[in-house]
This record gives structure tokens, C-alpha cells and sequence, in this order.
């Protein structure tokens, strides 16, 4: 990862190193320079010690023995601090450091440098560590012919290289110091000169940030120098131009999102790789999941393995031939969701004004065409199956009679009663289809008024009263003395309630009883009709209220005649009049028997 430092770092460490390659080659050299002259200086003055040794040495002899000559340069080291040594065929004769039983022990001169150079030369000088001494040392070397002595060989004197060094140390240490110097003041003027700089810079940050969080108003006034006003204005265009782009892109969202959550069908736009874009508040409120789903799928977002085949296809379509946008118009898509909805989905590609292909889905609810189109589709096989029965017994008792009429005038009466049954089923399911084509459309047709439920009640009671004489059964009224007005039309509410207890004397068994009550509860005017029939399976308490619903009780559902109308048409003349009608059963939880059929209205008051 690449590491940033700031203008300052820069400067300062900038600075550094150009002070740094400024001034080290100046310290090299002058390094190297002194310490040339500091060895010049030892170097002449290890020669005028030379000198002055040989000199006294000279004037010193004649020595009578090497002893004596060992004992003089004993006196001359301890006098002078210098070591002198005398060479004599590469071996040491005598040595102011070396007492005079230990000469034979030392190893052979011959081969040292600074002796090597005074024999070839007449002079050698050589600096290195002594190891008899222990310490770094100036050599100085010069042949030499002692008087009267018949001693012919090198002198050489040793100087501590110690002096040389600490000089050098010296001034190694006040370069260093200069150099330093020279450092902090070149960091404490990169930090005077940039501290300006770097606040300016800081503030058009600061200034730019602010526009970026939306602050287009802010502006940029104060600037150092002239190379920075070319920034400075471009920041500052750069927040009005932003600031009226913002302005007209909020005032065409808002616009938009207006048109978009005004259309009651749903919106989803998706972008170029088709994940959502946005969607409309319509959409939310077909598909609650799809909030807060954007840049998921359609697939994701809805669960329409279809509606994604449909988008998938028209961005495959939309990239062919070498990803160029071909033409598309559009397509539909149906899918079918859960609890009988149906939507019909039209895609449409479009091309935003950056030139990005988007793909908008409308998605309109046809539920309602659809489920007329099943009803229609199921009422015309439902009539023509309830028909098609009656038509073909009465047909073939019809043929019979024409072809081979009876001998008999019992079996001919036979044969015209059956016809006449076939005739008038028929006839009650054309006048129940009758009724219910015109409930569907009471209300727009009549006008409500106000209706006596009581006297309604006991009218239908009145005309059930010999079918439920045949079978034992007891009809019990439990309605309020004074008359109960409801808003409806009399002759609709006759047809309900008579359907009702038509039903609940049909199923109930012999010598058993049947319940009309009545009550009044918020407003509302609620009836019930309970009986001890056989009751009614959880699975069907919504289908019977179906066109051409029935029981199939004991395998036989044309044993009572019926042809599943009767509540069909209830539920119809009731929810025309504002009302509700259900079910409760069974009754009787051992048994499994009895059901009760309510029904509320409007009172008239309300």
C-alpha cells in the first residue's frame, strides 16, 4: 500500500536530503584534507624528531658497547616521550622501550615497511599498531652511520598516532555539529515557509469537502499567491455549477418521484446489468419485500422465475451483435402470484441521457379481469353441465313417448311426470341465474329504502311453514317485538332469507328444530339461522357461497335438486346491500353437527 505524507513531509524531508547531498561531499573532502595536513604535520614532525635523534646520537658517540647504546636511547625516550629504535641488519640493537636482555628475543627488522623504504630510500615512514606497545604509532626510519662505532644501520623513531586521531576526532566532531545545524535550520525554515501554504491548502480542503457534503454556498476568498488562483476559481465555478446541477436534478427527482407515485400501477426501473434502480411506492404496495432492495434482481425481489426469463431475454437481445443495443418495443409478462392475484408485466427498454440502456417493468394488476374471465369460463361449463342433465332425460323420455308410447296410461303419466321434474329444475335454475344477474346489479338499479327484517322473517317463516310440516320440524322466531328497519330492497331480503331456511330445512333431519333470531349490535342488524344438519367441512365454508357449489353428501348431489345457486345468490344480494353473510359449523363439536348461517345489514338509523 502506498503511503502519503503530507506537503510538509515532503518539503522537509526534501529539503533534508538536498542539504544532506549539499554538504557531504564538502565534508569528504575537507575531512579528507585536514586530515592530509595533520599527517603532513606528524610526518615533519616524526622527521625533525628523526633528525634531532640522529643528531644527539652522533654527537653521542662513540658508545663502547650495544649496552651502552640501549642505556642512551633509555635516557632520550624518557626525555623526549619519543621511542627510538637502532637496526643493524634487520636486527634491533637498541630500543628506548625495550630493556636490554629482551632485544634478542624480537623478531627481525629486515621487513618492516618504514625500514625497508629507509634502506631503499635513505628515509621510510609508515603509521600501524605495535604489537609489543599496544597502541597505533608513527614510524619514521633514516639510515645512519654512527662515529668511531663501526655501527652502520637504520634509526627509527615511533611516534603515538593518538595526537593524529584526536585531532582528526576533533574536527570530524565540528563538522558534524555544522552539519546539524544546518539541518534543524533548514527544518525550522521548510516549517516557516510551508506553515502558510499548507493553511491555504487545508482550507481549499476544507472548502471542497464542504461542497462535496453539499454545501454549495461555501466559497473560497482568501488565497496565497497567484499559482493558486486558477484552483481557487475552478473550486469556487466548480460549487455554483454543482449547486444548479443539484438544484435542477432534485427538482426532476421530484417530479419523477410525483409521476411515479401518482400512477396506481407499479414501477420498477433496472439498470444496465438488470438489478433494481427504484421503484414507486405502487410497487411497495403490491410487493412489501421489494423496499430496500436495491440492486437485487427481479428474481430476488419477487419470486417470478418468469418475470426474470422476460428481463434476461430482452438485455440478451438488447447486447447483440457485438454488445450494440438492438431495438426493442417491448414485452409482456403474466405471472401469477399467490392468493389468486394476477399481474400483467410490460418491460420497455429506454436510454438515459448519459446513454445507459435501462429496462422499466409496469406492473398492472389484472386480477379482477382475470378472476371475471374464470368466472365467466366456469359459469358457462357449470350452466351448460346443470342443463346438459335435464335436457338429455327429458330428450330420451321425449323420443320414448314418439317412439314406442306405453300401453300403459300409469307408465305414460310416469314418463310425463319425469319430464315435467326435468322441466321445472330447469326452470328454478334459470330463475335463480335470473336473480342473480340482477343482484349483481341492485344497487345501481334500485333505490334503497327502509325495510322491516321482522316482517320479512316471518313472511319467508310463513312460507316454509308446510315443507317443514312434512319432515316434523319446528321453526322457532326469536325476533324483537317492535319492527327492526334495515336499508335494503324487500324482495332481495325475501330471497335471502328464503334460501337460507329453504337450506336449513332441507338438511335438517326429522322432528328437529330450526332457530331465527335477530339482534341489534353497533348499528348494525344481525341475523342468524341455525339447524341440526349434518353441518358443514371446514374445507367448503367459503365454497358454498360459490356459483354451482354442492355438498356431496352420501354421493349423490342432485338428491335434494339443487343446483348451488341459493347462496351464491345470498352472498350476492347481501354484499350489494353493504353487508356480510358466513358460516359457523359444526355446532355440535362430538357430533360434528349443525350449522348456523349469519347475516349483518345497515339499520336504517345508521
Amino acid at each position: 500500500m502506498m503511503k502519503h505524507y503530507s506537503i510538509r513531509h515532503r518539503l522537509f524531508i526534501g529539503s533534508i536530503i538536498l542539504l544532506f547531498l549539499a554538504l557531504i561531499p564538502p565534508f569528504i573532502y575537507v575531512g579528507g584534507l585536514l586530515k592530509d595536513d595533520v599527517l603532513t604535520e606528524s610526518r615533519l614532525r616524526a622527521r625533525n624528531g628523526l633528525e634531532m635523534a640522529a643528531w644527539l646520537m652522533e654527537e653521542q658517540a662513540p658508545f663502547s658497547d650495544t649496552a651502552s647504546m640501549n642505556a642512551w636511547a633509555h635516557r632520550f625516550g624518557q626525555r623526549t616521550g619519543i621511542r627510538i629504535t637502532y637496526i643493524e641488519n634487520g636486527r634491533v640493537v637498541a630500543d628506548s622501550e625495550i630493556a636490554y636482555e629482551q632485544l634478542p628475543t624480537l623478531d627481525s627488522h629486515r621487513n618492516r615497511p618504514e625500514v625497508k623504504a629507509a634502506l631503499a630510500n635513505g628515509e621510510g615512514m609508515e603509521v600501524r599498531y605495535s604489537t609489543t606497545l599496544g597502541k597505533d604509532l608513527i614510524y619514521m626510519a633514516r639510515t645512519i652511520t654512527v662515529p668511531d662505532s663501526g655501527l652502520d644501520g637504520v634509526l627509527r623513531i615511533a611516534l603515538p598516532a593518538s595526537v593524529v586521531n584526536e585531532r582528526l576526532a576533533e574536527l570530524k566532531e565540528g563538522l558534524a555539529a555544522v552539519f546539524l545545524l544546518a539541518m534543524l535550520a533548514s527544518a525550522g525554515l521548510a516549517y516557516l515557509v510551508t506553515r502558510s501554504l499548507v493553511r491555504s491548502i487545508e482550507d481549499l480542503a476544507a472548502t471542497a469537502h464542504a461542497i462535496g457534503q453539499g454545501d454549495y454556498a461555501r466559497k473560497i476568498r482568501d488565497y496565497p499567491g497567484t499559482e493558486l488562483r486558477p484552483l481557487v476559481d475552478a473550486i469556487n465555478d466548480m460549487a455554483k455549477n454543482t449547486r444548479r446541477q443539484m438544484q435542477m436534478l432534485t427538482d426532476q427527482k421530484g417530479r419523477l418521484e410525483a409521476i411515479l407515485d401518482g400512477i396506481t400501477d407499479g414501477v420498477m426501473v433496472l439498470d444496465e446489468e438488470g438489478r433494481i434502480h427504484s421503484v414507486n411506492t405502487a410497487l411497495t404496495d403490491m410487493f412489501p419485500q421489494v423496499a430496500g432492495m436495491e440492486g437485487a434482481t427481479p428474481l430476488e425481489a419477487t419470486m417470478q422465475p418468469d418475470l426474470q426469463k422476460a428481463v434476461d431475454a430482452m438485455l440478451r437481445s438488447d447486447t447483440a451483435h457485438s454488445g450494440q443495443p438492438m431495438p426493442d418495443t417491448g414485452r409482456v409478462c403474466n405471472v401469477e402470484l399467490s392468493g389468486g392475484r394476477y399481474m400483467e408485466i410490460t418491460l420497455v427498454p429506454f436510454a438515459d441521457p448519459a446513454g445507459t440502456r435501462k429496462i422499466v417493468l409496469a406492473f398492472h394488476d389484472v386480477s379482477e379481469r382475470e378472476q371475471l374471465e374464470k368466472v365467466r369460463r366456469d359459469f358457462v361449463a357449470n350452466v351448460s353441465h346443470e342443463l346438459k342433465t335435464p335436457l338429455t332425460s327429458i330428450k330420451g323420455y321425449t323420443e320414448m313417448l314418439i317412439e314406442s308410447p306405453p300401453a300403459g296410461r300409469e307408465q305414460n303419466s310416469m314418463f310425463l311426470q319425469t319430464i315435467l321434474k326435468n322441466a321445472n329444475h330447469m326452470i328454478k335454475m334459470v330463475n335463480s341465474l335470473l336473480v342473480l344477474a340482477r343482484a349483481q346489479h341492485k344497487r345501481e338499479q334500485t333505490a334503497m329504502s327502509a325495510v322491516d327484517a321482522a316482517a320479512v322473517i316471518r313472511q319467508t317463516v310463513r312460507e316454509m311453514d308446510p315443507a317443514a310440516h312434512e319432515k316434523n320440524i319446528s321453526i322457532e322466531t326469536q325476533m324483537p317485538e317492535t319492527p327492526l328497519m334495515v336499508t335494503g330492497d324487500r324482495d332481495a331480503l325475501c330471497e335471502v332469507f328464503r334460501n337460507l331456511l329453504d337450506n336449513a330445512v332441507k338438511y335438517s333431519p326429522n322432528n328437529s328444530a330450526v332457530t331465527v333470531s335477530a339482534r341489534i349490535t353497533e348499528g348494525r342488524a344481525a341475523f342468524c339461522i341455525k339447524d341440526s344438519g349434518p353441518g358443514i367441512p371446514e374445507a367448503s365454508k367459503e365454497r358454498i357461497f360459490e356459483r354451482f357449489y354442492r355438498l356431496d353428501r352420501d354421493g349423490d348431489t342432485h338428491k335434494n335438486g339443487s343446483a348451488g345457486l341459493g347462496l351464491a345468490i345470498c352472498r350476492r344480494i347481501v354484499k350489494s346491500h353493504g353487508g356480510e353473510i358466513w358460516v359457523e359449523s359444526p355446532l355440535d363439536s362430538k357430533t360434528g353437527s349443525g350449522a348456523a348461517f349469519f347475516v349483518t345489514l345497515d339499520t336504517a338509523s345508521a
